[in-house]
């Protein structure tokens, strides 16, 4: 029997069922949803560089644990975690005026929510001009004088220390205090301060900025 040459008709019809199947072939695989894909088999290189935008990340999936080191500073993670990091901040640009000596008064208060925090504290003292004999009863000829400011983050304190009187002379000085907490409630910050002569204070500052987590390490005495 002898075969016949297919006509070029038959050929096309063949070539184009082909193409016609392997396109549906081809539609039957594309991915339309996650349960598609078997966990660690897409990679980086998979996926085109700018292709994956804001508006495809659901909000909330990619937390920070999730980022290198580097870019979760970027963040500025608070306690909360995800969120942007918040300074909480009371100023007090002069006063109290006119304070005796020898006696503790309170500043400035700065009431915090619950979080992990690192807190600073700064004032300018200045001890008061008064009549010589005073003065000099009170810090000895060519003495000098002291004034300490406490501050109190829920029960943890620090304190700075500094001449405000030496040789006889004013010489007004800058107070700082800095500290970490980490709070279970809201908690007051609060700063105190008190002098061996009459004194001033000004240019009073209390920042306390949320941090995501706080690393103590303790120095063996």
């Amino acid at each position: 029997m002898k075969l016949r040459r297919p006509s070029p008709a038959l050929v096309i019809s063949c070539i184009a069922l082909t193409v016609a199947c392997t396109g549906t072939a081809f539609a039957a695989t594309i991915i339309r949803s996650s349960s598609q894909v078997k966990n660690n088999t897409l990679l980086s290189a998979d996926i085109k560089d700018g292709s994956i935008q804001g508006r495809d990340i659901r909000n909330g999936t990619i937390t920070v644990n999730k980022l290198k080191s580097g870019a979760r500073g970027l963040t500025g993670s608070s306690a909360g975690g995800g969120g942007p990091s918040t300074a909480f901040h009371v100023l007090r640009k002069a006063g109290p005026e006119g304070q005796p000596a020898n006696v503790n008064v309170r500043v400035a208060t700065l009431t915090v929510p619950p979080g992990a925090y690192k807190v600073t504290a700064t004032t300018i003292m200045t001890a008061l001009p008064g009549p010589q004999g005073i003065l000099a009863g009170l810090t000895g000829e060519n003495g000098s004088a002291g004034g300490r400011c406490r501050l109190d983050a829920a029960g943890d304190a620090t304190e700075s220390l500094q001449n405000v009187v030496v040789s006889g002379r004013r010489a007004p000085a800058t107070l700082f205090m800095q500290q970490t907490r980490t709070l279970g409630a809201t908690a007051d910050m609060v700063l105190e301060c008190a002098a061996g002569v009459p004194f001033r204070l000004s240019e009073t500052s209390i920042i306390a900025t949320r941090v995501s987590d706080i690393a103590l390490t303790n120095v063996p005495q």
